[in-house]
Order: C-alpha cells, then structure tokens, then sequence
C-alpha cells in the first residue's frame, strides 16, 4: 500500500512544471527562513485565541514591568521569560521562588570591585538614612573595606555633643541588625552568579543587596537580563517634581549597555511612574481604581475585564496596543536546596537512561493523533458554547435595557400618587439588581469556559510546536 502512494505521488511529480517544483520549494525555504530568523530573540510568552502565538520582543534591551495580586500567575510568567531568554541573567530573588542556575546567598558575594562610596550611597538609599546620618557614614568609612568594619569604627567614633551621640545611636541601630547576616563576606562575583537567593534576610538587608547589586551591574554591565523581585521595594513612587531616585538612574543607564530589566510587583500605584509605563506592561488579575487604571491608559471596560481575569491569564501593553493572552505554565522543577537538587538530578538520570531502552512503538503516533483530534473537537464545542454564552448576555443586557425604558416611559405618562411611583421605582431597582446579578453569573461561566478553552489551546500548541 505504501509503495503504491509512493508510486502514485513520483507520478503526479513527474507531470508538474519543473519551474513549479523550483518555485514551491524556494517559496516553502522562503517561509520556513522567515519564521526561524523573526523568532531569534523572542520569548513566546503564550496564545492568543486558537493557537496564535505571543512573542515579547527582546532582541534589543527593552524594560518588561509584570504586575497582579498573589495567585494570579505572574510569578510563572516571570519564570517563563527568565528560562526562555537565552542571554545570560541575574535574578535578586527575594523570596528563593526562582533559584535557577548558579545560585548564591549574599554572605557568599564580594564587593571588593565597589568603591566605599558607592557602598555607602547603597546603605543610604536603602535605610533611607538621613542627611546628618549619612554624612557620619562617610566619615567612619574611610579606609574600611566592608560593613563590619564600618560598624565596628562606628562604636568607637567619638562624639563631642548630645546631638552627635544621638545621630551614631541611631545609625547603629539600623546597621548593627545587619551584621548578623554576614553580608558580602565572600569572594564571588556577580559575573559568575544568577540567582541571588535573599530568602531569610531581614526587610533591610534585602534592600540592602539589591542596591549593591544594581551598583555592581552599573560598573560592570554584563548580564543581558536583570530580574528585580518585589520591586516595589525598589523603584519607590514619587511625585513628578521629584527627581528620580538612584535605582531608577541605574536601571535606565544600564539599559543603553543592553541590559533588559523586568520588574515584578503587585500594584501599579506602589511602583515609580517611569515604570508603569515600560515597553511591555503584563499585568494578570488586580483590582485597580479609576485612577490608576487611567495612569497605565486602561478604559474603565478594561479595568473591569482584568479584575475578572482567570489565573494565568493577562493583558500585555506594548505602544498602545493592548493583547489578552494565556500564559503557557513552567514546571517548578528548580530545587530550593542542594540535597533536592541532588535528588532531582538523579532522577532525572534514572529517567533519561530508562527512555534510552524504551524502543519506538508505530501506533504510539496514531493514538497520540487521535487524542489531538478528540481535543479539537472538544476545543470547537466549547467555541460554540462561548459563543451562546455571549450572545445570552447581549440578550439579557438587551432585555434590560428595553424593560427599563418602558418603565421609564409608563411612569411619566402615568399620573400616579407619589406612594406609588415610589413602589414601583423599588421594584425596578430589585428587576435591575436581579438582573445584574445574572449577567455577573453569565460572565463568571464564560470567563471558566474560555479558561478551559486557552487551556486546551496550550495543549495543541504545544504538540503542533513540538
């Protein structure tokens, strides 16, 4: 049968213009080439409706901010773009979600390639010190060469009046926490680390290393993607007169060195304004108020929609055009510690050498066709119930709308005692609140079914895809 096809086939080939043949497979190459060189340098991100996918542009350094309460997915978002970008990275992971490649805690780090001035500008903009305080800072830190030794010359600064015995009491205190930690008592780099894990830290020493860190990456520039967690502890919010605070002077500076930043953090309100508005903005499911759906250029349609949006699922905003996608899920498979990365690897061992004995099974094909042929017919079905689920809702918006003009229109015709207008205003309001009540129930189905319905899509994407 097989010889037959392939009989038939070299003779339908035989038959065609050989100029057609040349034609199709230069036009065939001319796609395949296409595809492969737009996509270097992209990160599919996820599918749009029926398996159109989602690539963030990082060919060149842009800014991605991701912003959405807890639960709502953009941690595995932010996971997707870190194991997608094939450039080298450096994660300040706050709270040890990340641990991807090298991994280092702070105590392990030097800063032996940071000046004592710039050490001190970074324990400044992180312990907010004021301005009698820092200049102590300075003057202790003279020839020191790392934060013991600057608490330790601190203790024994001397002081010559109340007011200055007042400013090292207080600038004790807010260093002495730290020296516990044993920050940056080690020798590496950040040349040789990705993942830095600050997990277990105090709230000020998190601050503390992330804006040493920045300082490190703005003298030596060599990560192409920079991952700020919790940013908002970072890129703090201030008003248009302000100027910008150090981190943000880094972070833009850094970029023209070619240097992507993205940023995670829940509410837009709590970050600077300058990243509120990155080349991609990617925000999952948050209740935002009018005013800071306005700041980001957010309708109050759109407002509403994100605040019902289905774990996984966002809205990206890149030059004014706005896209609602399905993130495509990563496996956690990254361990917290060296005895389960251990584990993990030998099983993963175990696994690749029992795959090697597995041999190739002809009808393993067929059933997984199959599958993807009950899947697509599951995929259009819930199409067409989408599709009846929204025109419900018009019907019913429709129905509303038509009941309460009439009721409009019956009482001011109506010469009718104030008692009864007053009634029958009470039972429009309970109609309406019924009513709205259902549309609310009718919305909440259809936004499950299309979750349902991008999660089939991931799945037949991914299997075309592979």
């Amino acid at each position: 049968m097989t010889m037959k096809a392939l009989l038939q086939a070299k003779a339908m080939l035989s038959n065609l213009d050989p100029y057609l043949i040349i034609f199709l497979t230069l036009l065939t190459l001319t796609i395949v080439l296409r595809i492969k060189l737009t996509s270097q340098g992209k990160v599919l991100l996820g599918a749009r409706h029926f398996f159109l996918p989602f690539y963030l542009d990082l060919r060149v350094a842009k800014h991605i901010v991701i912003f959405g309460i807890t639960g709502s997915g953009k941690t595995n978002t932010a996971r997707l773009i870190v194991r997608s970008f094939k450039g080298s990275k450096l994660i300040i992971d706050w709270n040890g979600e990340y641990l991807l490649g090298k991994v280092a805690r702070p105590s392990e780090l030097s800063i032996s390639q940071l000046s004592i001035l710039d050490f001190c500008e970074a324990l400044a903009s992180s312990l907010q010190l004021t301005a009698p305080q820092y200049a102590m800072l300075l003057e202790v830190a003279r020839d020191s060469s790392n934060l013991s030794e600057i608490i330790e010359k601190l203790r024994k600064y001397p002081t010559e009046s109340d007011t200055r015995r007042e400013i090292k009491n207080a600038l004790l205190r807010r260093l002495e926490p730290l020296s516990y930690a044993n920050l940056f008592s080690g020798s590496l780099t950040i040349d040789n680390v990705d993942t830095i894990d600050l997990s277990g830290l105090t709230f000020d020493a998190k601050r503390l290393v992330a804006n040493v860190v920045l300082r490190l990456i703005y003298n030596n520039p060599t990560k192409q993607l920079l991952v700020l967690e919790e940013a908002q502890n970072l890129l703090l919010p201030r008003r248009p007169d302000q100027p910008p605070t150090s981190c943000e002077l880094i972070l833009d500076e850094i970029r023209k060195h070619g240097v992507r930043v993205l940023a995670i953090a829940q509410i837009p309100s709590l970050v600077s304004t300058t990243y509120r508005n990155a080349e991609y903005v990617v925000i999952h499911r948050l209740s935002l108020t009018t005013e800071e759906a306005r700041d980001i250029g957010l309708t109050e349609e759109e407002r509403r929609k994100i605040a019902k949006l289905p774990n996984g699922c966002c809205m990206v905003i890149s030059k004014g055009q706005k896209v609602t996608i399905k993130v495509f899920k990563v496996e956690n498979l990254e361990p917290r510690n060296k005895v389960a990365k251990d584990q993990v690897e030998a099983q993963y061992t175990k696994t690749a050498q029992s795959a090697e004995k597995v041999s190739f099974d002809p009808s393993l094909m067929s059933c997984v066709i199959e599958d993807l042929k009950e899947l697509n017919e599951w995929r259009r079905e819930t199409s067409n119930n989408v599709s009846m689920l929204m025109k419900e809702i018009d019907e019913i918006r429709q129905l509303t709308k038509t009941f309460l003009d009439k009721l409009s229109l019956l009482e001011a015709q109506v010469m009718a005692p104030p008692s009864t207008v007053k009634a029958l205003k009470i039972e429009i309001d309970k109609i309406k609140i019924n009513l709205i009540e259902r549309i609310e129930s009718l919305e909440y189905s259809l936004s499950f079914v299309k979750e349902r319905l991008s999660e089939v899509e991931e799945i037949l994407f991914k299997n075309l895809k592979t």
